[in-house]
C-alpha cells in the first residue's frame, strides 16, 4: 500500500505540473509545492503577500524581504531617536539650534505621517516535548482477536492482535478511508469492538 501511495502521489505532481488551467492548492509537503506550484501566496495578519516561484524560492525571497525589511526599520528607529533627542535638548535653545529642532520635529512629523516600515515578527516555531513516561510492565496496550465494523456495513477488521510496550515506535499506514482513525479510536476506547477486546 505504501509504494502504491507513493507512486499515486508523484504521478498527481506530474500530472498537476503539467495542468494548464488554473490551480488552487493548500498543501503541507513542501516537495509537492515544489514540484507543482509556480506562485505562493502567504497569508500572514489578514494580509496576502503573492511570491512567484515554488516553496523553496519563496522561503529565500521572504527571507531576503524580511531582511531588507528589519535594516529599513533599525534605521527609521535610530533615526527617529536621535531626532527625538535633538529636539529635547536643544529645543529651547538659542535661535539657530532651536530652528534646527523645529526643522527636525516637522521631518518627524512628515515620516510618521507617511507611515514607518513595520518590525519583521516572525511566525512561531513550535516546540513539542513528550516527557518520558514512568516504567510500565509489557503489554501497556493489548488487542486480543478484535473485529469492527460500523452498522450496516461490512467488517473494517477482523482478527486484530497486537501489543504494543513502551518502547514500542508505530506507524500507522493506509490510504485514505481504510479505518487509520477508526483503529486508534477502539485503541483509545472511543469505539467498541463488536468482537475481542483492548486491554489497556
Amino acid at each position: 500500500t505504501n509504494h502504491l501511495d507513493m507512486e499515486a502521489v508523484v504521478w498527481l505532481e506530474d500530472y498537476l505540473s503539467k495542468w494548464k488551467k488554473i490551480l488552487f492548492v493548500v498543501s503541507h509537503s513542501q516537495d509537492f509545492l515544489n514540484g507543482v506550484c509556480t506562485n505562493i501566496v502567504h497569508h500572514s495578519k489578514r494580509k496576502l503577500t503573492y511570491y512567484s516561484g515554488n516553496y523553496d524560492q519563496f522561503v529565500l525571497t521572504r527571507g531576503e524581504k524580511e531582511e531588507e525589511q528589519e535594516k529599513r526599520f533599525k534605521a527609521e528607529q535610530d533615526q527617529i531617536k536621535h531626532m527625538k533627542s535633538y529636539i529635547a535638548r536643544f529645543g529651547q535653545g538659542n535661535a539657530k539650534m532651536a530652528r534646527q529642532a523645529q526643522s527636525k520635529e516637522k521631518t518627524l512629523d512628515k515620516m510618521l505621517r507617511s507611515g514607518l516600515t513595520d518590525k519583521v515578527e516572525h511566525e512561531k516555531d513550535l516546540d513539542f516535548k513528550f516527557p518520558d513516561p514512568p516504567t510500565l510492565a509489557p503489554p501497556v496496550l493489548q488487542c486480543n482477536d478484535i473485529s469492527f465494523g460500523y452498522p450496516g456495513c461490512d467488517l473494517l477488521y477482523s482478527g486484530v492482535d497486537v501489543g504494543i510496550d513502551l518502547d514500542s515506535r508505530v506507524a500507522l499506514v493506509g490510504p485514505n478511508g481504510a479505518g487509520k482513525s477508526t483503529l486508534l479510536k477502539i485503541l483509545m476506547q472511543d469505539l467498541i469492538p463488536v468482537g475481542g477486546a483492548v486491554r489497556p
